[in-house]
């Protein structure tokens, strides 16, 4: 018998911590993504190899994509979300796991916090959580984190989670406007020393 097709793969959600609820994008979250990001674009456009033109994220644009990354998150081929605070309904991070090798059993994590909500502890509260269910739900055996050289609140959220340093990769990361930074890498291989955090999720199926 071959390896389990990733399409049958159960992906619980949502996932629920004591301050956020992260669930898969729907139908909707294209005006609000690009609420969230024309709010942060300074941040954005100095980090993301994305973020090129503000005039390229209008609502409608990002609900194409939106649709699309909810296909994709059917075929597992990458698990893209949306933190939203509980307490008042705001989508405050986007983050999820992506270059998944299913077969290999290891994926990469990422995120950004609308400017908003920044400096509230959600990016190490988000990542904390999925490095959990990346282990636990998925049977991940390797979370890769990386980021671009002078991205402080990135290394930041890497070194409270216990991240292990792997390495700098020399002008590896491209980012907006043609630039490229180095990258900076590291890993986690299970959940042992991570910052307490109470974590829930349900299977797809019910159990």
């Amino acid at each position: 018998m071959g390896p389990l097709n990733p399409v049958l793969i159960d992906v619980p959600m949502p996932i629920r911590t004591p301050r956020l609820l992260i669930r898969p994008k729907q139908v909707g979250d294209g005006a609000t993504t690009s609420a969230a990001v024309a709010e942060t674009w300074d941040e954005l456009h100095k980090w993301m190899r994305w973020a090129e033109n503000p005039d390229a994220f209008t609502a409608e644009s990002l609900e194409i994509r939106n649709r699309q990354v909810m296909a994709g998150f059917i075929l597992r081929e990458g698990i893209e979300l949306i933190g939203v605070e509980a307490a008042t309904g705001t989508a405050v991070i986007w983050c999820g796991l992506h270059d998944i090798d299913w077969q290999g059993r290891q994926c990469d994590t990422g995120f950004w916090v609308r400017r908003s909500a920044q400096r509230r502890g959600f990016a190490t509260e988000a990542a904390n959580a999925l490095v959990r269910y990346a282990f636990g739900a998925l049977g991940m055996r390797r979370i890769g984190l990386t980021h671009s050289n002078g991205n402080e609140a990135s290394r930041r959220v890497a070194e409270k989670l216990g991240f292990s340093f792997e390495g700098i990769q020399r002008g590896a990361n491209i980012l907006s406007g043609g630039r490229y930074a180095d990258r900076h890498c590291y890993a986690r291989f299970d959940i042992a020393g991570l910052p307490d955090l109470e974590v829930q999720w349900q299977s797809e199926t019910g159990r």
